[in-house]
């Protein structure tokens, strides 16, 4: 079975449908979590946190990150997964470049298993938004299991 998981949080609904997955697996296979978080500090920028230089909008992603990771370490210790560990990524050029940062982590600690959420989104939305769980999917040489949620 897995020894070690990583799991995408972002905070979504469909995040935290994933982490139950992963959570179910961890305590059944007595896993250690890493809890990984990936900044868009693009995206960040765009939503009209522009107004903010380099170095506030790291600390504004790293307070709202350190928030999200908080919140779901809590839910893995009560919920009986006592390996947990949190972990902190930045990307600057979206969906690609984030997806390379969650495999670079995953490949850096050995993980066995990822665990992601997608919103299945298609057509002209997937087309606009792209698709995190994709690229990681076409990218990453470790077992992937893909959580789909019900459309935001």
């Amino acid at each position: 079975m897995y020894q070690h998981i990583v799991i995408a949080v972002d905070g979504s609904r469909t995040s935290a449908k994933a982490l139950a997955e992963a959570l179910r697996i961890a305590k059944m296979a007595q896993s250690s979590l890493s809890l990984v978080h990936v900044a868009s500090l693009r995206d960040m920028a765009i939503e009209g946190v522009g107004a903010l230089d380099t170095h506030q909008l790291h600390d504004l992603a790293f307070r709202q990150a350190r928030e999200l990771l908080d919140k779901a370490q809590k839910q893995a210790i009560n919920e009986g997964v006592s390996r947990v560990d949190c972990h902190i990524a930045e990307s600057w050029e979206g969906g690609k470049d984030m997806a390379d940062a969650l495999i670079r982590f995953a490949d850096s600690h050995q993980a066995e298993l990822i665990v992601i959420g997608t919103h299945g989104r298609s057509g002209l939305a997937h087309l606009m938004l792209g698709s995190f769980a994709e690229n990681v999917m076409r990218k990453t040489h470790c077992p992937l299991l893909v959580v789909r949620g019900e459309e935001d």
